[in-house]
């Protein structure tokens, strides 16, 4: 006789409520556009001082979209989802000084040599310095200080300053070393007698990208940057043949809403808080990187970024090893260094919480767990305190159709069992009217991996972690802010070969 087969657990489709956010006068409601008109962010700023660096015609642009800012922008009618600016003012209850307090002027002569150079690891390098010297050296060196620097970015510099930008032989400029490559990378393992040669070949183990490598850079001094583009900020200086903007971007409103509520949050607080998490939980996203060394196909950078159930973040560059596995795309952590990335967390947690360890702390990861991995998780909590790992993945090999012309409702959830359901982060929102979105919502595959936190309970974290991405003032985001910017992060971390391991707030990567 045949066993009979045991039955397969019915799958239920589930439904959760949007996750309410904090606002001033302890008011909760769903939307952050509406919660700052109405009743403004949680706590305060007492003013901004920032800085701001660029090119002398940048610097202009910055100063005349800094005042253009304090006062209302209207939205775009052409627009649906356009909402008028009220000011930053009014938005955020908080003085906005349309004047930066420290301004620096880039040569515009010295950037064109610089942005022009036909080896692109000298090129970016070069030009990133022009930005992060002048910011350390008056972080460290000069008054009065500020809450963050504005570095206005020419056109130029966006298009040539990234991975694969090339510039043509008749705008090129030689630089005084010509190196190719491979050549740099052979002069590394047997330095010239030249030190020039040597200095050039050095610079290939930077990111060739404006962005990352700035910021990496300014990690040591610890300055928070707002990059901007010039055609983001002046965009009517910007036109082609037919009078019309040269970029597609959003509408001016949009725009003011989102780089402000980035600006209010690396100033020093956070424009709303979630309403409904848990005290005492602690999420970790994984954060991996394969480094630039080219003498290591499987050396990678691991870090780790915590947050607490208020939506501050604090980013931790954990250990390079071969971490890097045969499977594209798939890291594992030793048990040591897995063991050591938890517990530096809830040293952190404790900081935070009058030496208190957090009752539970969730691991957010892409790949999946190892057994090594596990344990060393578990080692790294202290006792009483629980671990849960999640793997959190977007496969786009399920689609949920609804009946009629609105898209799945954001919110459903496909319970496959007790540990794996199908999430839809992103869909139909009642309270927009509308699916901000253009394609069918995919949703998030969730496998609870090791740990007995009710799935229930895990798919709510998810979603109330989608609605807490500062760097933009959106209903909500398709991911969790665990790893929302784990690649951003990664490419950080690993963009100059000494990143400082020196434990961060999030909003210096940002």
């Amino acid at each position: 006789m045949t066993k009979p087969r045991k039955s397969q657990p019915a799958r239920r489709l589930l439904t959760f409520a949007e996750p309410r956010l904090r606002f001033g006068f302890e008011q909760l409601l769903e939307d952050p556009k509406d919660g700052l008109m109405m009743f403004g962010p949680p706590k305060k700023l007492h003013g901004i001082h920032y800085g701001v660096i660029g090119t002398p015609d940048g610097i202009r642009q910055f100063e005349s979209w800094a005042a253009k800012i304090k006062q209302a922008v209207p939205a775009d009618p052409k627009v649906g989802s356009s909402i008028t600016y009220p000011g930053f003012e009014t938005v955020f209850r908080t003085a906005w000084d349309d004047a930066p307090r420290v301004k620096i002027e880039v040569d515009p002569d010295e950037l064109n040599s610089k942005v022009k150079l036909t080896d692109p690891h000298q090129r970016v390098y070069d030009t990133v310095e022009l930005f992060s010297k002048p910011i350390i050296r008056w972080v460290e060196e000069e008054d009065p200080k500020v809450a963050l620097w504005f570095v206005v970015v020419p056109e130029e510099v966006w298009k040539l300053c990234r991975p694969r930008s090339i510039i043509s032989k008749a705008e090129g400029v030689a630089p005084e070393v010509a190196l190719s490559h491979s050549k740099a990378i052979a002069l590394l393992e047997e330095p010239d007698l030249f030190d020039e040669a040597n200095v050039a070949a050095e610079k290939h183990l930077f990111e060739n990208h404006f962005h990352n490598q700035l910021k990496a850079k300014l990690l040591g001094c610890e300055a928070i940057t707002q990059l901007v583009r010039q055609t983001t900020i002046a965009p009517h200086e910007y036109l082609n043949s037919k009078g019309e903007r040269s970029r597609k971007m959003q509408d001016d409103a949009t725009v003011a809403w989102n780089l402000t509520t980035g600006v209010y949050y690396k100033a020093g607080e956070k424009p709303w808080t979630l309403a409904d998490i848990r005290d005492g939980v602690c999420y970790i996203g994984l954060v991996y990187k394969r480094t630039n060394n080219p003498l290591e196909a499987k050396e990678a950078c691991c870090g780790a970024q915590m947050f607490l159930h208020t939506g501050e973040g604090i980013v931790f560059k954990g250990a390079v090893g071969q971490w890097a596995s045969d499977k594209f795309g798939e890291y594992h952590l030793s048990e040591e260094k897995g063991e050591d990335i938890v517990r530096r967390c809830v040293e952190a947690y404790k900081n935070l919480h009058n030496r208190q360890p957090p009752r539970e702390v969730f691991i957010h990861g892409r790949t999946r767990f190892n057994r090594d991995e596990i344990r060393g998780f578990r080692n790294g909590a202290p006792e009483g305190t629980s671990v849960t790992g999640i793997q959190i993945l977007r496969p786009n090999d399920l689609k949920l159709f609804r009946e009629g012309r609105k898209a799945v409702m954001r919110g459903v959830a496909l319970k496959v069992d007790q540990r794996n359901a199908f999430v839809w982060s992103a869909g139909y929102v009642p309270h927009l009217l509308t699916y901000p979105g253009r394609e069918v919502p995919t949703p998030l595959k969730v496998k609870i991996v090791f740990g007995d936190t009710k799935l229930e309970q895990v798919i709510a974290d998810i979603l109330a972690l989608t609605k807490v991405n500062f760097n933009t003032c959106i209903f909500n985001d398709g991911l969790p802010v665990t790893l929302r910017f784990a690649d951003d992060i990664g490419e950080i971390l690993t963009a100059i070969p000494d990143v400082t391991s020196k434990p961060l707030p999030f909003r210096h990567y940002l």
